[in-house]
């Protein structure tokens, strides 16, 4: 048994996070900024409810404590939050909404690195949930595409600075198939239950996974999701940046 903290765990994907680690025997610390959006979830052994915010660097560390005092130690942090999906011509917005929607999709996961990594067990392996619009740009989504391609960076850096600690970026890059697009879902898109299943996976054997940035893509042709390493990212210091050019 694992300990293991779900943070956006009232949202669709993280809801299926928490249900198979549940299933697979960990404890679960299930965090939402409200409380009540965590209902449906009942009362179970093992389940931990949880409110919190990463609104601030204070409110985070007012969740981590309270983390902390809920479970014996964390080994697990799974990361699954992200603003509103609303789209919009990049410069219909003014410099305070872009930096507002890029906090919601970007900052909210350093906050919660910043404050969450160091209370970790030797060892911990921390997840972010990331969107494949890090690597394509939908109509009215530019603010997405920039803040995913930014995630993807901050876990790559984080994985590349943080020692005895694992880190790790799962790219989620297919609609989901969850309570919300259940009526209409294509029969290719990976369901919530696949995503949580894979994060388990990650988390309880982090070393068949050793890139730090992993792709989760949509079913192929043998019924299963596709799953695939990004490719790694050069990391240079400075003065060897000045050399290269």
């Amino acid at each position: 048994m694992k300990n293991i903290v779900v943070i956006g765990a009232s949202g669709e994907v993280g809801r299926g996070i928490v249900e198979v680690l549940l299933a697979r025997g960990h404890r679960v610390a299930a965090v939402a900024r409200a409380a009540e959006r965590l209902g449906f979830l009942g009362a179970r052994p093992n389940l931990h409810i949880i409110q919190g915010s990463l609104e601030s660097d204070a409110t985070a560390a007012k969740l981590r404590d309270t983390i902390c005092t809920t479970l014996p130690s964390i080994d697990g942090v799974v990361v699954c939050v992200n603003g509103p999906r609303a789209t919009a011509d990049i410069l219909t917005h003014t410099s305070e909404a872009f930096a507002a929607l890029v906090f919601q999709d970007l900052v909210t996961h350093f906050t919660a690195a910043r404050v969450l990594i160091p209370a970790q067990a030797p060892g911990g392996v921390y997840i972010g949930i990331g969107g494949g619009s890090a690597d394509f740009i939908l109509d009215g989504g530019v603010h997405l595409s920039a803040a995913q391609a930014g995630l993807r960076m901050l876990y790559r850096g984080l994985a590349h600075e943080v020692e005895g600690k694992v880190v790790k970026e799962l790219t989620v890059a297919s609609v989901v198939n969850s309570v919300s697009t259940r009526a209409f879902a294509d029969p290719v898109w990976v369901t919530e239950m696949e995503v949580g299943e894979q994060v388990a996976a990650m988390l309880e054997d982090p070393a068949a996974f050793p890139a730090p940035v992993w792709r989760m893509a949509r079913r192929d042709a043998s019924g299963r999701p596709v799953i695939t390493a990004d490719p790694p990212t050069r990391v240079q210091g400075l003065r060897q940046a000045k050399e290269a050019t």
